[in-house]
């Protein structure tokens, strides 16, 4: 079960006991402040734009503590800006950042493709997504929903006008309701407890140098990180310093999933994902010393095969002129440029290494095989010139483009190691160069500070 579900349990058991408190929720301004009050988080407001948000629309401050949101919109919508700092409060993750953005309509599936892919699991998007729908199950479980429309009748419409929310929103939660998948409410006592053994045990209570765990599927290794990710936590780490990686967006649920059945809380402040989307991260809060727009926009294979179509006639192309079916040759060029930037090779190393097996080639097959090179570099350039005018990135960026900023701004690598105390990669045997690239920007020059490498 992932950390939105059982965010979302959260949230209904929080919705059913203020009920028995006697909270009306058909009035859910007063609902939600209700249980923020019973919490001990007191809840004020503020004209829109005050400085006292900082630019966004409502804060949690876990010192006082208190909740402070703007009094625009509708009695639902403060109550779903309460509701979501809620969230923040009763799930421990320790940001103190004013909300910008939410979103009461929000899917609880994962987005399919594209830009959205990769956000969803970037630590501060999975954590507003994990907010919102907790909001949204606070002010209206689910079984509530169904309950009003199976049993009673209801329809969307007369729901949302009783509680004074958007026909939307209340549409949302009666999908997830009907269309997800049930999961069974969640006790820690009904978790299995695998004990490990000891050299997995070892592994998981080791301090100090770095750490690779070698051993073959099944055999436990992503178990053993979980357990190392409890052991830091119960040594009194911050779990916001503490940042996992791995290589696809499924294993990177599944790792979310079991440290979530056992840490809820913990889980919403770990950072959680794969290279991409952590590299995403990097591109978005250094855009601007990357050349690129605050919000880039990821540029799928479709698009770029589209893209150097057009160009082709214009590049001179010999080994690579296809005039029947163009768009396979562009695919190849890609896939090319793919592994390039897999092993960090901008196009004018690529050209280097191409001009470098024309001189010392002499058979016929090694000169066309570096003339093919050299054309792979021509369209490389123009490729990433084209990218570059039109503010997109593409997969291999996401890995490459953070790799050049760490080896390259000193400024840039320090903030970055100051963020991590312990960093934990799972599936390390599909790490490529610009991965490891990756982590050893991460490694901190500083002899007295200790980072913890971990590879499973």
């Amino acid at each position: 079960m992932d950390p939105i579900e059982l965010a979302r349990q959260h949230a209904r058991r929080l919705h059913d006991e203020a009920l028995r408190r006697g909270h009306n929720p058909w009035s859910p301004y007063e609902f939600a402040v209700g249980i923020a009050n019973d919490l001990g988080i007191a809840v004020e407001t503020c004209a829109p734009g005050s400085a006292l948000l900082d630019g966004g629309r409502a804060f949690y401050d876990p010192d006082l503590p208190f909740i402070i949101h703007e009094t625009e919109g509708s009695p639902f919508d403060q109550a779903f800006l309460v509701a979501h700092e809620i969230g923040h409060a009763e799930l421990g993750d320790g940001e103190e950042e004013p909300l910008a953005q939410i979103d009461p309509t929000r899917s609880a599936e994962a987005a399919p493709v594209g830009m959205d892919r990769v956000v969803d699991y970037s630590r501060r998007q999975r954590r507003e997504v994990q907010m919102d729908l907790f909001a949204r199950e606070l002010l209206l479980p689910r079984h509530v929903a169904v309950d009003l429309h199976v049993a009673q009748g209801q329809t969307c419409s007369a729901i949302a006008a009783r509680l004074g929310a958007p026909f939307e929103v209340v549409a949302q939660q009666m999908l997830d309701a009907l269309l997800l998948p049930a999961f069974p409410i969640v006790a820690e006592a009904d978790l299995v407890q695998i004990p490990l053994n000891s050299k997995q045990q070892t592994a998981a209570s080791h301090r100090g140098a770095a750490f690779l765990l070698q051993a073959g599927p099944g055999t436990g290794k992503t178990r053993t990180l979980v357990a190392r990710v409890e052991s830091l936590l119960d040594d009194g780490v911050d779990p916001r310093r503490i940042l996992l990686l791995t290589f696809s967006n499924k294993a990177a649920g599944e790792m979310a999933d079991r440290i979530a059945q056992k840490r809820p809380q913990e889980a919403a402040a770990l950072c959680i994902g794969t290279f991409h989307s952590f590299g995403l991260d990097i591109l978005r809060r250094f855009n601007d010393r990357c050349q690129l727009p605050q919000d880039p926009r990821l540029m799928d294979r479709t698009e770029a095969v589209e893209l150097l179509e057009n160009e082709f006639p214009r590049l001179g192309l010999t080994h690579y002129r296809n005039l029947y079916d163009p768009s396979q040759t562009a695919a190849d060029i890609l896939a090319a440029v793919s592994r390039a930037k897999d092993e960090v090779v901008e196009p004018l190393a690529y050209l280097a290494l191409g001009q470098a097996m024309r001189a010392a080639a002499t058979e016929p097959a090694a000169i066309e095989a570096a003339e093919k090179a050299e054309e792979v570099a021509r369209v490389y350039a123009r490729y990433e010139e084209l990218k570059a005018r039109s503010g997109c990135v593409d997969f291999g960026d996401l890995v490459m483009l953070p790799v050049l900023l760490l080896e390259r701004d000193e400024a840039v690598r320090t903030q970055l190691q100051s963020d991590y105390d312990h960093v934990l990669v799972d599936e390390y045997q599909d790490v490529n160069r610009s991965s490891v690239r990756l982590l050893t920007a991460l490694k901190p020059v500083d002899a007295d500070r200790k980072l913890s490498h971990f590879f499973g």
